[in-house]
């Protein structure tokens, strides 16, 4: 009796070291916990949400020339899968909800700000050959690294050229921001929505861009859950 508790005891420890892996293997199958991605785009002219004449939305219109760029640094983390997706070279094919850090610059001139009254185009520009270069830093989540919602706070500098800056003074504002990303393999084209306002929201403007970034994915980390799996 005492040598079949042994022989099952040891059988038992077999198949535990077995289905056990090393530290350094299962991190290597382990999804990146940071993802770096880069965009660039093209945003509407500025409007407000709805028309005050008819309380209607206001179409918005997209000009080429109003041309952004932005980042985004995003820790990853809510992945319900126990099996992890890579492709055949090793890109992360995992899905994951974010916590990111959003920056965006642009810059847009006095046609795309012609749909705002004339005292709110005076926040941006004194006349319509200047230009406005923004600046906005956000904070937000992205669900299943799929559907945006951050805010934070943006500033506005008008430019004489794009070398040369006047002397008037930084505008800053409130900036909310919701959108959609799909993704292409490292490829991600998004689709967002801005709310702006330097009034406490009395009177909100907006845009919308198009945008296509390109994803970097970094920081492999076990997670806790797998952590059991370790075999040292």
């Amino acid at each position: 009796m005492k040598n079949i508790i042994l022989v099952l005891f040891s059988l038992i420890i077999t198949l535990i070291s077995y289905s056990q892996e090393t530290r350094k293997e299962l991190r290597e199958r382990s999804p990146n916990r940071l993802v770096l991605q880069l965009n660039g785009g093209v945003f509407s002219n500025y409007t407000y949400d709805i028309d005050p004449t008819s309380d209607e939305f206001i179409n918005q219109k997209f000009r080429m020339s109003n041309v952004t760029y932005s980042g985004m640094l995003g820790y990853r983390s809510g992945f319900n899968s126990d099996k992890y997706k890579f492709s055949s070279t090793g890109r992360d094919k995992n899905w994951g909800n974010l916590f990111a850090v959003f920056y965006q610059n642009g810059m847009i001139d006095g046609v795309g700000l012609s749909d705002l009254d004339k005292k709110d185009m005076k926040i941006f520009i004194t006349n319509l050959n200047q230009r406005v270069k923004f600046t906005e830093l956000q904070i937000g989540v992205v669900w299943r690294e799929f559907f945006r919602f951050s805010g934070g706070k943006g500033t506005v500098k008008v430019l004489e050229t794009l070398e040369d800056y006047t002397d008037l003074d930084n505008v800053d504002y409130n900036v909310f921001t919701t959108g959609i990303s799909l993704r292409f393999g490292r490829l991600t084209p998004s689709f967002n929505w801005t709310i702006m306002s330097n009034d406490s929201f009395e009177t909100t403007m907006s845009r919308f861009d198009v945008q296509v970034g390109f994803n970097l994915y970094f920081w492999k980390k076990i997670l806790h859950k797998d952590k059991h799996l370790i075999s040292e």
